[in-house]
């Protein structure tokens, strides 16, 4: 009995330091990674980001400090950890070659967050797609097509690809383009078109429209009409201005041609 007791004491007095620092150090550990993920998180709120982005950051960032603390705890009390460490590293490396395009659409869902090419609202046209953004996740974008089609593209997809933003100014330019008979009068069929521009509530005096010759084509003597509106009356005013326009050509005996092709047949004796 006398040898047990004196063989605790004798254990004690060799482990008993090292298991305390062990605990203390757990204990710290704990609690600073709780600390450090606050205050990531905190200065990830402030710079606006996802809260998805912040909820997964704040998980990935306290779980790699306490796996740190751990491991040190360990090497407190003796415990050789490098080839725990080696096996932690093997099993990332593993998991991260198995779920490398898991990865990929994380990093990019993560720049995507960060840098804002566009928003939850905005009308796109990326990775082939076009539509209005409802949702941004770590590894996908969720798409609404304007004939109500979900559409969900992986974020590599997104950030790989040019990413056109119909949404991201408060103005866009309406463009219209017009091809009228060598007949017509010039003068007359610019002012026909400034009277369309001149009924469409929805174009802005400034910048000024435009109207201009643009081309003498093969059949036809090119026109543009070049106004801005706000970018939600973009498409309402471009359907408008096609009906009113082909509408005033008509009342003003405007011949809007068609492509044609004159075939002269020569006959030999």
């Amino acid at each position: 009995m006398e040898n047990t007791v004196n063989y605790i004491q004798n254990w004690l007095a060799e482990f008993g330091p090292n298991i305390v620092y062990a605990l203390i150090i757990l204990f710290l550990g704990r609690y600073s990674a709780k600390v450090i993920s606050k205050v990531v998180v905190k200065a990830l709120s402030k710079a606006n980001a996802g809260d998805t982005l912040i909820k997964f950051l704040k998980v990935i960032i306290y779980y790699t400090l306490l796996a740190a603390v751990i491991i040190a705890a360990l090497n407190q009390l003796g415990i050789q950890t490098t080839s725990i460490v080696a096996v932690l590293a093997t099993a990332g490396l593993a998991v991260g070659l198995a779920l490398k395009d898991s990865l990929s659409n994380f990093a990019a869902g993560v720049m995507i967050i960060v840098f804002k090419p566009f928003v939850i609202g905005n009308f796109v046209e990326t990775a082939g797609t076009m539509g209005t953004v409802e949702e941004i996740s770590i590894f996908t974008v969720k798409m609404k097509t304007p004939d109500n089609k979900s559409i969900i593209v992986p974020n590599s997809s997104v950030i790989n690809g040019n990413i056109t933003n119909y949404s991201a100014k408060d103005t866009r330019r309406v463009d219209i383009a017009i091809g009228v008979g060598y007949e017509s009068d010039i003068k007359k069929t610019k002012e026909v078109l400034a009277n369309v521009v001149a009924e469409t509530e929805t174009i802005m005096p400034d910048p000024e429209p435009v109207i201009v010759l643009t081309a003498l084509g093969n059949s036809s003597i090119d026109f543009a009409i070049r106004s801005w509106v706000k970018t939600d009356d973009y498409w309402p005013t471009y359907f408008a201005m096609l009906e009113n326009v082909k509408t005033k050509l008509d009342e003003a005996g405007i011949n809007i041609p068609y492509p044609q092709m004159d075939v002269h047949i020569k006959k030999e004796d």
